[in-house]
């Protein structure tokens, strides 16, 4: 393998209760409606926030209002964060994977269905520059098809100048796996979040599924 994508949330930074918390506090605000935890993996999860909105909304909507919108839901999402203790750990061994990578030269980037204020925020609360080019991370701008479209993986392994067939994909949905598994990535490893490797083992198509980014595994790779 030659190149490496990463999903962000839920990959790289365990944030997908805080997401969660998240859109059911947007949702209560702005909705009468309930999610259940099936629709939230499903609908919400992995989504793009338009395509999710429309879901949560039940109707079609403007980028503009989509837009409006998911900012609303994003702050909320970042003063969460601002808000914790530690807040700014990255999942266990991924610094030091990320090191390894850097120190092999070996291309690598973030795909990711965040909108760009949440990006820009990343790196600067992660200090990702050590690691990433700016330049090179895919996110929604509004103009790529949400995973489970292979749009994102496609566009990030020409970013890095990688043919996807020899990337390495990192994922914790469902989506982002039909993704990467649409963009005819060369490997898929799936990244527990709340206990559901079952659940991504069930996809068929990883090459395995990890806790943290200490597993020898994944450096067996290159």
């Amino acid at each position: 393998m030659n190149g490496v994508v990463f999903d962000f949330n839920g990959t790289l930074f365990r944030d997908s209760a805080y997401h969660e918390t998240a859109w059911h506090t947007f949702i209560a605000q702005e909705t009468d409606r309930v999610v259940t935890k099936e629709e939230f993996e499903h609908h919400v999860h992995g989504v793009n926030n338009h395509e999710a909105l429309e879901y949560i909304f039940e109707k079609k909507l403007s980028k503009d209002m989509a837009d409006e919108l998911a900012e609303r839901k994003e702050k909320i999402y970042r003063d969460m964060i601002l808000a914790l203790d530690n807040g700014n750990q990255l999942v266990d061994g991924v610094e030091e994977y990320l090191d390894f990578l850097v120190e092999r030269n070996i291309p690598r980037t973030i795909a990711t269905a965040s909108m760009k204020n949440n990006v820009d925020f990343y790196f600067d609360f992660f200090q990702l520059d050590r690691w990433f080019d700016y330049d090179k991370v895919v996110y929604n701008d509004g103009n790529i098809p949400s995973k489970p479209a292979p749009d994102f993986y496609l566009k990030a392994a020409e970013k890095i100048q990688c043919p996807a067939a020899e990337v390495i994909v990192f994922e914790d949905s469902v989506s982002g796996i039909r993704s990467a598994f649409n963009a005819k990535a060369g490997a898929i490893w799936g990244v527990s979040t709340d206990g559901n490797n079952q659940m991504l083992l069930q996809s068929g198509v990883l090459a395995g599924v990890i806790d943290d980014f200490h597993d020898p595994r994944i450096y067996k790779q290159f």
